[in-house]
């Protein structure tokens, strides 16, 4: 019986390692035809394939060359978030107040206290919406009996740099939705929209109706938006930047069209969050004296915040596992960033990207990677500096496949090409990296990355699945 069992185990290694063999054989045939394309003429390509079961290359080419991950990143900010926070985090925005409450009235300042939360008033979670917060804030003053309030609405944070964008960034980014900052107080991930009636021919004017909410208004606006041709879609750009007063609008913008809408990040999202609850609370029946102070504004004067004397309200953020589908799912570059700045609060005492980043490495590097291979300045990929090498981002997959917190980030990666996969793109940059089982039941992990293509994304994006093909 034990002869029989030891030949019938002889045989299935000698199945596993003919597949294995024939899987690299394919790949490498299949990488001289990819990395000879001319699309690759003046670019470079890499790749990194572990067996999944075990974490060993099964094959790899140009794997240890620190590449731009664009937004497979997430990947790295995730399994860091995941590990620093935990599964079970969550945000916690509170509400309280100073001095005293008197016969309804609030003798001192609102306080709005921000953790970093950056589903703050996003429509994309019920419970966490403009309107459930909101109403939030006024129960909870109805609750303490509260009609009118002599002081300021006053937001404070727990600890955080109040640069709210890292370095790297580049001025063509930070104006567009994708390139919001983040505060302690975020509100609908800090993007507003832009409504702009275009012309009938090319060239033409455009003219800006609306900004929603108004962050500025027509003196501070330089509209330099033409007409294009039909089919340009949206091609403009909102150059301008954290607490600035002023934006440029210049690009292409489809023609004949009402109220086409152009999405930005607003330049103090803590200050349109403090705005919309006095609004709120003004609507519905409470005296509201004073103003909107922000914490970057009582940095400015050289004032400390105060010390609430009670709190009314704590209002928490969606869970880890929705937040990272949205992070992972729908690339939201906001939530890499407060990850980022969130590790580097509870780790290290202040919220900064460089606290953030530094643990997240030295994280990384405890597990067994190499220093070198992670070269990182935020936590989205937005940022053309960083560099990730594709064995790392591999061994960094490997290491998730064995936590307890793995389902919730395995259903967070998006599907493409009929695997598990994070997509990445900025410009003349595509990769691909995350899971895969083959139809014979043996799982994958891989990360294919490509910087400096020519051509169409398109045509390479087909290359590449064309590539990982090879896995199926």
């Amino acid at each position: 019986m034990k002869r029989y069992a030891l030949i019938t185990c002889c045989v299935l290694i000698g199945y596993v390692l003919q597949a294995q063999t024939s899987v690299q054989s394919s790949l490498q045939t299949a990488w001289r035809s990819f990395s000879d394309d001319p699309q690759l003429n003046y670019g470079l390509a890499g790749i990194c394939v572990l067996d999944a079961s075990n974490g060993q290359a099964i094959f790899e080419k140009n794997s240890r060359i620190g590449l731009a991950p664009a937004s497979t990143q997430k990947i790295i900010t995730s399994i860091a978030a995941y590990e620093s926070l935990g599964s079970n985090f969550r945000y916690t925005t509170r509400l309280g107040y100073t001095g005293k409450i008197v016969n309804g009235v609030l003798e001192g300042d609102l306080i709005i206290e921000g953790s970093g939360d950056p589903t703050l008033g996003s429509a994309r979670y019920v419970s966490s919406k403009s309107e459930q917060f909101l109403a939030a804030v006024q129960q909870a003053l109805e609750k303490a009996g509260v009609k009118s309030i002599t002081g300021n609405v006053l937001g404070t944070d727990k600890g955080f740099d109040i640069n709210p964008t890292p370095e790297g960034w580049i001025w063509s980014d930070m104006g567009n939705y994708y390139g919001a900052g983040h505060w302690a107080i975020n509100w609908n991930e800090n993007q507003y929209d832009v409504l702009v009636n275009t012309g009938n021919t090319e060239n033409a004017s455009t003219s800006v109706k609306k900004f929603d909410p108004a962050v500025f208004d027509d003196e501070q606006v330089v509209n330099d938006v033409k007409t294009g041709k039909p089919g340009t879609g949206d091609k403009s750009v909102l150059y301008t930047a954290p607490y600035s007063r002023q934006v440029i609008f210049q690009g292409k913008l489809e023609p004949s069209k009402t109220n086409f809408k152009v999405s930005g990040a607003m330049p103090d999202g803590s200050l349109v969050a403090l705005e919309s609850i006095k609004s709120w609370l003004v609507q519905h029946g409470v005296d509201v004296k004073g103003k909107e102070i922000t914490h970057f504004m009582q940095v400015q004067q050289h004032e400390n915040a105060p010390s609430p004397t009670a709190y009314l309200l704590d209002f928490q953020s969606p869970g880890m596992d929705s937040l990272m589908y949205w992070f992972l799912h729908k690339s939201i570059n906001l939530y890499g960033e407060a990850f980022v700045r969130t590790i580097g609060l509870n780790k290290k005492d202040f919220g900064s990207y460089e606290n953030g980043i530094d643990w997240i490495q030295s994280f990384y590097v405890s597990k067994g990677l190499d220093r070198d291979a992670l070269h990182l300045y935020d936590g989205s990929g937005l940022s053309p500096a960083n560099r990730v090498a594709p064995a790392a981002m591999a061994q960094a997959l490997y290491y998730a496949k064995n936590q307890s917190w793995f389902p919730g980030f395995y259903d967070a990666m998006p599907t493409y090409n009929g695997m598990k996969l994070k997509s990445g793109t900025i410009n003349r940059v595509k990769c691909y990296a995350g899971y895969h089982t083959s139809k014979a039941g043996k799982s994958y992990i891989v990360a294919l990355m490509v910087n400096n293509y020519n051509g169409s994304a398109s045509a390479l994006v087909s290359k590449m699945f064309k590539l990982l093909d090879e896995l199926k």
